[in-house]
C-alpha cells in the first residue's frame, strides 16, 4: 500500500522516527568511541587483570626425628606476604603502605626490590613471612586499595624444642642471590626457603620437596573465578638423626647457658648421640623471618651464640692431651708402662722451670699412675725424650689436626704442630722448649672437642669410625663406617685405658664422672687461656676473666666401649670440678636408659 504524499501528519511522524533513530545510533557510536578510544588504556588494563594467575604451592620440607623417632623439626601452616610488581599502579605508594602498615624496614624492602629487578615483574616477590592475625586483618581491610599485595599459605619450619640442639639442626631462610650463583643451590629459584646452617644446610636437598603450582582465573581485584589446573606439591623426605634427645637435654642443661660444648658418640659405628654448644640460639627466629635488629643482636653478642663450639672452635686441650702423649710414648718405645720418673712438683728443662699442678709433687710415678693423677712432670720429661715430630706423628694418627668429616658445615681442622708446620705456616724454626708445653696440651696445639672425642674413641676401641648425625632411610651414608685402623699395640692401648679407668674410679682427677656399675674411663684437663706468668702479673680482680677451660673426655664401659663423651666448659676452671660431673650425668643417663649391668672391676685387679 503506497503512502500518500498528501498526508502531512504521517510524513512528520516518519521524519521524527528517523531523527530519533539517527540520534540513538549517534549516542551508541559516541559511547563506543569513548570506550574504545578515550578509555582504551583503562579497559585494556582491566581486561588483562582478568587473567590466568600462576600461584606457587610451597612443598613442606621433610620432618626431622631423633634416634627414637621423636620429632625435632616439623612444619606449621603460616601466611606470607607477596608483592605482584606487575600489578602495582604506584610502586612508591605500595612501599609507603608496607613500611607504615606492616612495620617493614625501608632499607630491607629496597634491597629486595633491587634484587628482584633482574627477574620478571610477573614473579611474586616475598615481602614478609609468618604474618600474624593483626597483619592479615590489616591487609584484608586494604585489599581493594592494594590488589598487588597477596598472601599465600605456605609451610613454615618449626623447631619444637627451641634452642635445644640448635647447632645440630641449624636454621632456614630465603635463598640469597649469592647462594643462587653457587653450585650447591643452583637448582633453586628466588624466594625458595633453603637450609642455612646445621643439618638443614648439609642435607638441604634431601629434605627439600618439589613445589606444586595452581593456575587460576582471577579478576582485577584478585578474586578467584575458577581453577584452571593444579599440580600438588611433593613433600621433602624425612630425616632420621642419630641424636638422643634425652642425652642432649642432659648435656644442654648441664652447660646451663655457659660457653662450652659437649659431644658424645658410639665408637663402634660413629653415631653421634649428643652435640651441644652453648650458649645457643632459637632457630624459630629465622623460620619466621629474622629482622635486621635481631640478626645484629645475635652477631654482636660477645658470647657468640651462632658459633658451634664442638666443630668450629679449637682450644688448647690441656691435660687431655696426656692420653695422646702416653700412647705416643708407648708406641715409640720412649717409655713402657713401668717407666718411672720422679716428680718434685717442678722440673728445670732447657734452663726453664716447668711446674706440676701439684705443688708438692707426686714422687716416683709410673705411666699408668701419671695418667691417673695427671702428673705434668712425667709428661714434660717424656716429651723432652720424644721430640715434637714423634708427638705430632701419633697425634695425627688419632686424628688431631684433621677434620672428622661429620655432616655439619664449617668444621675446622685444629692444629697438631711439628717442625715442618711451624716452618711452613710461621716461617720460623721450632724451639725445643715449645715441645715441653705441647707435652701437656698447651702451646701451639689446638683441637676441637669432636676431634678429641674421636681420638679417645680410637684409644677405647683401637679403630676409627666416621662420625655422623644421620641414619637409615635413603640417605647416602657410607655402609662401612670404619675408615681406618691405626696400627696401635693392643697392650699399649690397654695401659692407657687402665690409667683412664683409675682416673675416674681410683681417687684420680676424673672421679666426678664415676657411675657405679658402669666402668667409666676418662681424663680431665685444665687448660690455661693465658700463660701462668701473664696471669700472675694481672690484678686480682681481672684474673677471673682468664679462668682456665675445664675439660673431660672419657668412654664406657671399659670392657666393651659403647659411648665416648667429651666436655669443655670455657672458663670453668678445674676439669675435675666442672667438666667431669657433667660427663658423669651423661654416662649415668645413658646407663639407666639402656639398663646396662656392668660388673665392677676391683682396684686390686689392676695393680701389678
Amino acid at each position: 500500500m503506497a503512502i500518500s504524499q498528501d498526508n502531512p501528519l504521517l510524513i512528520h511522524r516518519l521524519k521524527l522516527i528517523s531523527l530519533v533513530a539517527i540520534g540513538v545510533f549517534l549516542i551508541f557510536g559516541l559511547k563506543l568511541w569513548h570506550l574504545t578510544v578515550v578509555q582504551y588504556d583503562l579497559h585494556r588494563d582491566l581486561a588483562e587483570r582478568n587473567q590466568i594467575r600462576t600461584i606457587p604451592l610451597m612443598a613442606p620440607r621433610g620432618l626431622v626425628f631423633d634416634r627414637d623417632g621423636r620429632v625435632l623439626i616439623e612444619n606449621i601452616n603460616s601466611f606470607s606476604l607477596f608483592l605482584y610488581r606487575n600489578e602495582a599502579l604506584d610502586l612508591k605508594e605500595t612501599i609507603r603502605f608496607l613500611v607504615e602498615g606492616f612495620g617493614i624496614e625501608r632499607e630491607m624492602l629496597d634491597e629486595r626490590l633491587r634484587e628482584a629487578q633482574q627477574y620478571s615483574a610477573f614473579r611474586p616477590l616475598l615481602i614478609k613471612e609468618g604474618l600474624d592475625m593483626d597483619s592479615m586483618a590489616f591487609l584484608l581491610a586494604h585489599q581493594a586499595e592494594h590488589p598487588e599485595l597477596r598472601t599465600l599459605q605456605q609451610p613454615m619450619r618449626y623447631y619444637r624444642h627451641g634452642k635445644l640442639a640448635a647447632h645440630v639442626l641449624g636454621y632456614v631462610g630465603e635463598v640469597s642471590q649469592r647462594e643462587l650463583e653457587s653450585p650447591r643451590l643452583s637448582n633453586h629459584k628466588p624466594g625458595d626457603i633453603v637450609g642455612k646452617a646445621g643439618i638443614e644446610r648439609t642435607h638441604n636437598e634431601h629434605v627439600t620437596g618439589e613445589d606444586g603450582v595452581r593456575r587460576a582465573l582471577v579478576t582485577s581485584r584478585g578474586q578467584t573465578l575458577e581453577d584452571v589446573s593444579r599440580k600438588p606439591p611433593k613433600p621433602g623426605a624425612d630425616l632420621n638423626l642419630t641424636l638422643d634427645l634425652d642425652l642432649q637435654t642432659v648435656a644442654e642443661e648441664g652447660l646451663a647457658g655457659r660457653a662450652g660444648g659437649v659431644v658424645a658418640f658410639d665408637p663402634r659405628n660413629g653415631e653421634v648421640l649428643v652435640l651441644a654448644s652453648g650458649p645457643a640460639f632459637d632457630p624459630n627466629l629465622f623460620a619466621s623471618g629474622i629482622t635486621p635488629a635481631q640478626w645484629k643482636e645475635l652477631v654482636e653478642d660477645p658470647n657468640d651464640p651462632l658459633q658451634n663450639r664442638v666443630t668450629q672452635s679449637a682450644f688448647s686441650p690441656g691435660s687431655i692431651f696426656k692420653v695422646v702423649m702416653a700412647l705416643a710414648g708407648l708406641e715409640t718405645g720412649t717409655v713402657d708402662r713401668n717407666t718411672s720418673f720422679f716428680c718434685r712438683g717442678a722440673a728445670v728443662i732447657y734452663g726453664r722451670r716447668f711446674r706440676c699442678w701439684r705443688a708438692g709433687g707426686h714422687g716416683h710415678i709410673r705411666l699408668v699412675e701419671a695418667i691417673q693423677h695427671s702428673c705434668n712432670v712425667y709428661f714434660y720429661l717424656m716429651g723432652r725424650k720424644m721430640g715434637i715430630d714423634a708427638i705430632a706423628k701419633d697425634g695425627h694418627m688419632v686424628g688431631l689436626g684433621s677434620r672428622t668429616g661429620i655432616d655439619l658445615p664449617g668444621e675446622v681442622a685444629g692444629t697438631m704442630p711439628s717442625r715442618e708446620w711451624k716452618r711452613e705456616v710461621l716461617g720460623q724454626p721450632w724451639y725445643d722448649g715449645e715441645t715441653i708445653s705441647v707435652s701437656i696440651g698447651q702451646g701451639a696445639v689446638d683441637v676441637t672437642p669432636i676431634q678429641l672425642a674421636r681420638a679417645v674413641g680410637i684409644v677405647a676401641t683401637g679403630r676409627t669410625a666416621r662420625m655422623h648425625l644421620t641414619r637409615g632411610g635413603n640417605l647416602q651414608v657410607p655402609v662401612d663406617l670404619q675408615v681406618s685402623a691405626p696400627p696401635f699395640s693392643a697392650e699399649n692401648l690397654e695401659a692407657v685405658r687402665e690409667g683412664m679407668w683409675r682416673s675416674v674410679n681410683d681417687r684420680g682427677t676424673g672421679r666426678g664422672a664415676r657411675v657405679p656399675g658402669f666402668s667409666v674411663c676418662g681424663k680431665t684437663g685444665t687448660a690455661q687461656t693465658i700463660s701462668r706468668e701473664a696471669l700472675e702479673r694481672l690484678p686480682e680482680e681481672e684474673r677471673a676473666r682468664f679462668e682456665p677451660n675445664a675439660w673431660f673426655v672419657g668412654f664406657a664401659p671399659k670392657e666393651a666401649p659403647e659411648l665416648v663423651v667429651a666436655v669443655i666448659v670455657q672458663g670453668g676452671g678445674s676439669g675435675g670440678a666442672k667438666a667431669a660431673p657433667l660427663a658423669g650425668k651423661i654416662f649415668q643417663t645413658y646407663y639407666e636408659k639402656h639398663q646396662k649391668s656392668q660388673p665392677q672391676i676391683q682396684v686390686a685387679q689392676l695393680y701389678d
